[in-house]
């Protein structure tokens, strides 16, 4: 009687790890991304998807609050593109006194228009004094030479736990 019952339970062990291996294996593969943040008390900084094959790592500078984004060309030997962007002045915020940053990097992609491509990530930037959150579209350009470009604001927000800023 126990060697029906064990066979039994093998049985169905088998047949649910054939039936669950042909799903999964008939399923559609989605690629899986993977994005970095790191930070100290000096800077943070982010990867994000500029292009097709391509990412950019970008660091944001709390001393000076520029943001400033390096992405290789496609066969990674050197950096081609420069991203650059003042986010102390686009918060409106005194570069010289303490300033806190938090940057993160997200999948989306702004709607081309004319010949501007943009990659297919924004970047978020909180100031955690003043409570808001600006998103940034990252312009794309495959290039054979070094190239300089502006990250473009778009609309930001603000978020309602905002600390009181430091002073010096």
């Amino acid at each position: 009687m126990s060697t029906r019952f064990s066979r039994s339970r093998l049985l169905w062990l088998l047949l649910g790890l054939l039936l669950g291996g042909g799903i999964v294996w008939g399923l559609p593969r989605q690629a899986i991304h993977a994005y970095t943040s790191d930070r100290n008390d000096k800077f943070t900084m982010t990867t994000a998807v500029t292009g097709p094959t391509t990412e950019a790592v970008f660091v944001l500078d709390f001393l000076t609050g520029q943001l400033r984004g390096f992405a290789l060309d496609r066969s990674a030997q050197q950096f081609m593109v420069v991203y650059n962007r003042s986010v102390a002045a686009d918060f409106r915020v005194d570069p010289n006194k303490t300033t806190r940053y938090a940057l993160v990097s997200g999948m989306a992609q702004r709607n081309s228009r004319g010949n501007q491509t943009w990659a297919p990530s924004y970047l978020y930037v909180a100031e955690l004094s003043t409570g808001r959150v600006q998103c940034y579209a990252i312009p794309y350009r495959d290039t054979r030479t070094p190239t300089q470009i502006q990250l473009i604001p778009v609309p930001n927000l603000n978020f309602v736990f905002a600390e009181p800023r430091e002073t010096e």
